[in-house]
């Protein structure tokens, strides 16, 4: 069962990868020249005895700067939600359920960046 597991949180890990880079090749805009935004860390893993992350957001691109307010969300309110957001970092707390959950951040111009959240 683990090694299933390793290969669905390899898979979100490369879709995550595929949705960023769909993401600096689409993005136009003055502010960012393109540029996605990162989120750190890229992937979490969550446990009941674990059940909160912390998420920071920074440009791709170090010449670039984010046009705050960001607007964080989750693919999946089922699994999560966005519990607390202040300036570049939000906090993802987790229902306790199992399951594979995106949280996604976008600024005011629009670039947008993600971070996979496996729960189990």
């Amino acid at each position: 069962m683990k090694t299933l597991h390793a290969w669905s949180v390899a898979g979100m890990a490369l879709a995550v990868t595929a949705a960023v880079g769909v993401l600096v090749s689409g993005c136009e805009s003055s502010t960012t020249s393109g540029s996605a935004v990162v989120i750190t860390p890229p992937s979490v893993s969550l446990t009941v005895s674990n059940m909160v992350a912390t998420f920071t957001a920074s440009a791709a691109d170090t010449n670039n700067v984010l046009n705050l307010p960001l607007q964080w969300s989750v693919a999946d309110a089922t699994l999560g939600r966005i519990q607390a957001e202040a300036g570049v970092t939000a906090v993802y707390l987790s229902t306790g359920k199992i399951g594979n959950n995106v949280v996604t951040v976008r600024d005011q111009s629009g670039v947008e960046g993600v971070a996979a959240v496996s729960q189990q």
